[in-house]
């Protein structure tokens, strides 16, 4: 299997290209998510359950 990738005649571009956006992509996430204020995070997370309990849902 690695000689396969190893014997891409220039493919290595595109390999390493795409490897480099997937680590700068979940780096950007993880660091967004780091940064979220955490109050935020807190009211969002309890959102659905505060807005079924105020129209009076229940579940069956």
């Amino acid at each position: 299997m690695f000689n396969q990738i190893k014997d891409l005649a220039g493919g290595e571009l595109y390999l390493i290209s795409s490897l480099i956006m997937f680590m700068v992509f979940f780096i950007i996430v993880g660091i967004y998510l780091l940064k979220l204020n955490k109050k935020h995070i807190e009211v969002m997370s309890e959102l659905p359950i505060k807005e079924n309990q105020s129209k009076g849902y229940e579940e069956n």
